[in-house]
């Protein structure tokens, strides 16, 4: 799955809503000054994200960092950057397992993503006397206990839930079975508009936020797997009451037209009774 920077970027193409950012942030690992140097870059880093401030934002991240997520140099991503850093703000729940050695670390980096919570391995080096982000390795995230675990398997071109969603409180667990990379697009969508006009609506608007089409309400999650890969989705908290669609606007390597997956049947849809 991509890092949490490349999925927020993605995630601009629609609205969504999302709730305040929490005022307490929680510090798990303790330990040394170097440890406190540590989370007080990642804690800074967050800052700069949710404040707007691309310039503080890339000064905290090496220049392969820098690379690796936006694929331009250092000098040529400032901009990009402006243009979707904030959006959505992320919470940070919790660093942990910090370790460091010599002029390496790293630390576990728990937050939201929107409405979805995410687990980051932070590779961290020291530059000078001040600390940088390096790298960021998506980490395993599980479903809680009492959490209702919904299967959901991609293939060509096909959603299949596996489950009843009987309530908001799930989490997802996504399995891609296909031969072809999947995306998983979770949208509330309005009542009463029709799944297929959606699909098509959607995939006209690409990435223009002021085109998305009026029913999508907000979108929810988002998430891509690799063929073979698998991957849980899970929730800071439960979902809202609503209609729900899954869609994978990936486009069909196989396809001279490149035809996203979606017009060729890949999307379901589900509700949380209120």
């Amino acid at each position: 799955m991509d890092s949490l920077w490349t999925c927020l970027g993605r995630l601009g193409y629609l609205p969504l809503s999302i709730g305040p950012i929490a005022a307490a942030i929680v510090i798990v690992a303790c330990g040394g000054s170097g440890n406190t140097e540590v989370e007080q870059t990642v804690r800074s880093l967050v800052a700069s994200y949710n404040g707007k401030d691309a310039s503080g934002f890339l000064d905290r991240l090496t220049d392969r960092a820098v690379q690796d997520q936006y694929g331009v140099p250092r000098d040529q991503a400032t901009a990009s950057v402006a243009k979707s850093i904030g959006d959505p703000p992320i919470e940070l729940r919790r660093l942990s397992n910090t370790q460091v050695s010599g002029l390496t670390a790293t630390i576990d980096f728990e937050h939201t993503s929107g409405k979805v919570v995410v687990v980051e391995q932070v590779a961290m080096v020291k530059e000078g006397d001040q600390w940088k982000v390096d790298g960021f390795k998506n980490q395993p995230v599980e479903i809680p206990d009492g959490v209702r675990t919904i299967g959901v398997e991609a293939t060509e071109f096909a959603f299949k839930l596996d489950g009843d969603v009987k309530d908001g409180d799930v989490g997802f667990a996504v399995h891609n079975l296909g031969q072809q990379e999947h995306e998983l697009v979770l949208a509330r969508i309005a009542d009463g508009a029709p799944l297929e006009n959606l699909v098509m609506a959607i995939a006209h608007a690409g990435n223009q936020a002021a085109n998305a089409p009026e029913g999508v309400q907000e979108i929810v999650a988002f998430g891509s797997y690799k063929p073979g890969e698998s991957g849980n989705i899970v929730f800071a908290k439960a979902l809202d009451p609503g209609r729900y669609g899954l869609f994978c606007f990936f486009p069909d390597i196989n396809d001279p037209e490149q035809t996203p997956h979606a017009l060729k049947g890949m999307y379901t849809e589900f509700s949380v009774p209120g």
